[in-house]
């Protein structure tokens, strides 16, 4: 295929396509049986993750919290480190290595201070882990295969649709709708600019080399465009993740008007606030990193 494309050759893309899906399809078929172990081991798991007392798992995470703030620090002396010895640290050095050991010192003490907190991380897994139980099971079981069997229709002049697809509340349709145009029309707008940042050489020269318009864009245009499209794709994503919470605007119950909800009930204010910083930290930084490893991928590397 490799040497297809550097000849300028069709690698039939969607032949390879439909022959990947029917590869994955056999397999699937044979391997489903299987998924029954699957929702065993995460029956298990969820069993043992509810019998371990919480302040085990406070001691736990605990100690990867300094191990992680000592594990930094020793990589930064060792990165200043050259055959003479170590290097001069400067105040800017002396500072990192600082915030590491308070965050890592920090975030072990809130951990041993605030059961509450790992008690409710402790619950999301062991749910997770049931959910996970059930669908396996649910697989195993090839409940999919009957919710998809056939059914005789009596054909009319309408269609009867009524009593099937899925049911809006108005408040969730607004904030769909709102969100995903909003977001929608930034991205198209990125992605465009980041195809036009690449010099129309480039287009003029893989034209001449006998390259179609698939294959230049393939192999030409969107990887240098990628480039330029994929820092502010990533701030556009965080955005996005941060924008759901304007749904209390139309009175839809998401994760802030539900938590203000329990504060305002329980006076938990604490516990409901520490969890709103937990959900959208961890949102923020698996999009982060995410985005980064597709940047590292991307960039240009330089002998």
């Amino acid at each position: 295929m490799r040497r297809a494309e550097a000849l300028g050759e069709s690698t039939r893309p969607g032949t390879w396509a439909l022959a990947a899906f029917l590869a994955w399809a056999v397999v699937g078929w044979f391997a489903h049986p299987l998924a029954g172990a699957f929702g065993w081991l995460f029956m298990l798991l969820a069993a043992s993750v509810g019998a371990i007392p919480v302040f085990i798992f406070q001691v736990i995470l605990a100690l990867v919290s300094l191990y992680l703030g000592w594990r930094w620090i020793h990589r930064f002396l060792e990165s200043r480190r050259s055959p003479a010895g170590l290097a001069k640290l400067t105040d800017d050095d002396y500072f990192r290595m600082i915030l590491a050991g308070v965050l890592g010192a920090g975030g072990a003490a809130v951990l041993m201070l605030l059961p509450a907190a790992t008690e409710v991380g402790t619950n999301v897994l062991q749910y997770l882990l049931e959910f996970c139980e059930q669908k396996f099971e649910f697989l195993r079981s090839g409940a999919p295969l009957a919710i998809g069997s056939p059914s005789v229709e009596v054909p009319g002049r309408f269609p009867q649709i009524a009593g099937t697809g899925l049911t809006m509340t108005p408040s969730f349709f607004g904030i769909w709708m709102g969100v995903t145009l909003y977001t929608a029309s930034f991205i198209a707008e990125i992605v465009r600019g980041g195809i036009l940042s690449v010099p129309k050489g480039q287009s003029e020269a893989g034209y001449a080399l006998g390259l179609r318009r698939g294959q230049l864009l393939r192999m030409v245009i969107l990887p240098q465009a990628f480039r330029v499209i994929l820092p502010p794709l990533g701030n556009q994503y965080l955005n996005l993740s941060k924008n759901t919470s304007l749904g209390i605007a139309v009175a839809f119950p998401e994760m802030v008007q539900v938590g203000q909800t329990m504060f305002n009930q329980t006076g938990d204010t604490i516990q409901v606030i520490l969890i709103w910083m937990a959900f959208y930290l961890t949102i923020s930084l698996l999009i982060s990193v995410l985005i980064n490893y597709y940047n590292r991928r991307t960039q240009l590397v330089e002998r």
